[in-house]
């Protein structure tokens, strides 16, 4: 059976290490910041494979950086820049 949440997770983490090897000095610390996260939401993401789709994960994985935001006291800045990147890694990982 298929595991589009796990597929997703694969496909944004590839993604994300490949933006990293390409990055600008500044960027580094949101991508670091980001790359185990991934991990860290598929071991807690409780969910049937069957009842999940690739926005499933998406969306998990977004809900979890907001929460660890806050948790971590990420500047606002920060969170500009993971926003952004977020949104650059979820688009080419489409492709």
């Amino acid at each position: 059976m298929s595991d589009p949440f796990a597929q997703r997770a694969k496909a944004v983490q590839q993604t994300l290490l490949v933006m990293e090897q390409n990055a600008a000095d500044g960027e580094l610390f949101a991508l670091g910041y980001m790359i185990p996260q991934i991990a860290l939401v598929q071991e807690m993401a409780e969910y049937d494979p069957a009842e999940v789709d690739a926005d499933d994960f998406d969306a998990t994985y977004w809900q979890w950086l907001e929460s660890t935001f806050a948790q971590d006291n990420m500047s606002d800045a920060d969170q500009e820049q993971i926003a952004q990147l977020w949104q650059t890694a979820a688009a080419r990982a489409d492709l």
